[in-house]
């Protein structure tokens, strides 16, 4: 056992360095490799490395900076636009999770307040990893991706909510009744502070300390701090006390480079706090509690999915839908870890709950990464079946235009960015074109400029069997994925008479798809750079300032009517 707190960091950042590096290969979450870094470092294999109070200090840091960025990231606006569906689902997957995540775990042996915890904890999941994931597929400002990210909010608020409470109830023996109300008034309280310091206070405060960026940072962490402080004299936790903290400066202007300027410093204190929690995984309690680990992996990875395509069904949403939000929540929180080492720390269970839910926190994210990876493939598999059930009217038809059946000489995927660039050049030559995006706000922009859109998705056979019906002569992609594009590509490329351009975000891709048929594929980066040296060839000095003044221009008008 090493004793040597220095030596012991020393150790745990190479070691967690190495797994970080063999999980990315294997198109893993790092939260990951942080756990299983605890699990080879702690009790439980090697036994160098045991919990102790300076790493549990350094662990509460990145929780409080983890929530911190949490609150400072809340989007409302996602709320506002799908907010019916994402309460209803987000919600209703929550309490339904729960109901049978309890019985299950009545029937597998344990007590009430156990049963509680472990059913709670298996009804969130993972925001930094779905996020992640969606960022890296595209899919962030798809239906399904915006409905997800609405879901996680609500989840998010539930899981504070709770943690609330929890501390509040921990903290005081009078009746349960009286406590409930008393810690219900007192977050109340705190809410209408944070929320008439948001409105009031901190954007004339923030505008004159966002002058310098170290002022800024060292700002935003001292009023983490400094509510951090007043919650603990209302004897609520510090991960409340952070939360509350981010979303009083979610607002301003401010709060998104606020958060760039914490997330390098909350990757490396997260490490701590997921090493921590491993090590405290009692050798004694694993060999018991395997098969429970696996029966509730396995409901998490196949019940949690199935409630949320069920619920979206009810309300009108295609199965594909369903199939793709719900493959993203199968498993397990970051808020799930926190919650079980709260009740650890307050004597409600026992480290045979923090030791099951960790299982089944490697378990569940582990599997559900390539079920996001892979969604599209999982729902083709059963597509045959599941549109079988599908209700006669669709929601998501809504999002539709009327389209007649007519031959368009162009098809432009994706709008976003560079695809409005090629709208508004396609728009001025007068050209018969279609835009297709999956994006139902953009659909809504391009409708009010009168342009011929259609709602889908690349890797929907129905999108494409439509397309294809009104015998494009030229077939554009901005859209960036690999995948989506050899689908594409795999399409259209049966008629030789159809030119296919596609966009690239790595050199290999653009090998990949010359190979598969493309006939112009292109990598932004390299795009730029021989742009650049065509401005510098053919403008002078003054050519470029007059170009350089119109593009900003017309850049000005695109962002603010929300095109790009």
């Amino acid at each position: 056992m090493v004793d040597n707190f220095f030596v012991q960091l020393a150790i745990i950042i190479i070691v967690s360095a190495f797994f970080a590096a063999f999980s990315r290969f294997l198109k893993q979450p790092l939260i990951l490799a942080y756990i299983i870094t605890g699990l080879l470092l702690g009790p439980l294999f090697f036994n160098y490395i045991s919990s102790s109070d300076t790493l549990s200090l350094f662990s509460q840091l990145g929780i409080t900076i983890l929530l911190f960025i949490v609150g400072l990231n809340m989007d409302f606006n996602i709320l506002k636009k799908f907010g019916f569906i994402s309460l209803i689902t987000g919600l209703g997957q929550v309490v339904i999770t729960f109901i049978l995540g309890f019985f299950i775990t009545k029937l597998l042996g344990f007590g009430n307040i156990e049963a509680f915890y472990i059913g709670i904890a298996l009804t969130f999941s993972s925001t930094i990893i779905i996020i992640k994931l969606l960022s890296d597929k595209y899919d962030l400002n798809t239906l399904y991706g915006r409905i997800t990210v609405g879901c996680l909010l609500i989840q998010d608020f539930i899981a504070i909510i709770l943690l609330i409470l929890i501390s509040g109830l921990s903290t005081n023996q009078d009746s349960l009744l009286t406590t409930l109300g008393f810690t219900l008034l007192k977050c109340l309280g705190l809410i209408l502070f944070i929320l008439l310091f948001s409105k009031y206070v901190a954007p004339y405060l923030f505008n004159k300390l966002a002058k310098t960026q170290e002022l800024l940072f060292v700002s935003g962490l001292s009023w983490c701090f400094l509510v951090i402080l007043l919650v603990l004299k209302m004897n609520f936790s510090i991960e409340i006390g952070s939360f509350l903290a981010g979303l009083g400066l979610g607002a301003l202007p401010y709060s998104r480079e606020l958060s760039n300027k914490l997330k390098y410093l909350r990757d490396f204190f997260i490490i701590l706090f997921f090493v921590n929690l491993s090590l405290q995984v009692v050798i004694s309690d694993v060999s018991s509690l395997i098969i429970p680990a696996i029966i509730l992996s396995l409901f998490v990875l196949i019940g949690k999915p199935v409630i949320v395509m069920g619920l979206m069904w009810l309300f009108g949403y295609k199965s594909r839908t369903g199939v793709l939000a719900g493959s993203s929540l199968a498993q397990i929180s970051e808020f799930s870890l926190i919650l079980v080492s709260l009740g650890l720390a307050i004597n409600h269970i026992g480290s045979n709950v923090v030791t099951l839910v960790t299982l089944v926190g490697i378990i569940t994210i582990g599997a559900s990464t390539y079920m996001i990876l892979y969604s599209e493939s999982i729902y083709q598999y059963f597509s045959n079946y599941l549109r079988t059930f599908e209700r006669k009217k669709i929601r998501e038809d809504e999002v539709r235009d009327s389209l007649h059946h007519e031959n368009y000489h162009m098809i432009l995927f994706g709008a976003h960015r560079a695809g409005y660039s090629i709208v508004k050049r396609l728009l001025k030559a007068k050209e018969k074109f279609l835009v297709v995006d999956y994006d139902p706000e953009m659909i809504t922009k391009l409708k009010r400029k009168e342009v011929d859109c259609l709602y889908g998705d690349i890797s929907d056979p129905e999108t494409l069997d439509t397309i294809t019906s009104f015998n494009p002569k030229t077939v554009i992609s901005t859209v960036p994925s690999l995948e989506d594009n050899l689908i594409l590509l795999k399409y259209f490329k049966k008629n030789k008479n159809v030119v296919v351009i596609a966009v690239a975000k790595e050199v290999h891709d653009v090998i990949t798809l010359y190979k598969a048929g493309a006939d112009f594929v292109i990598l932004p980066e390299i795009i730029t750079g021989y742009k650049i040296s065509d401005y510098l060839t053919h403008l002078d000095h003054n050519g470029i300032r007059r170009f350089g003044k119109k593009y900003y221009k017309s850049l000005l008008s695109d962002v603010k009517n929300g095109l790009i």
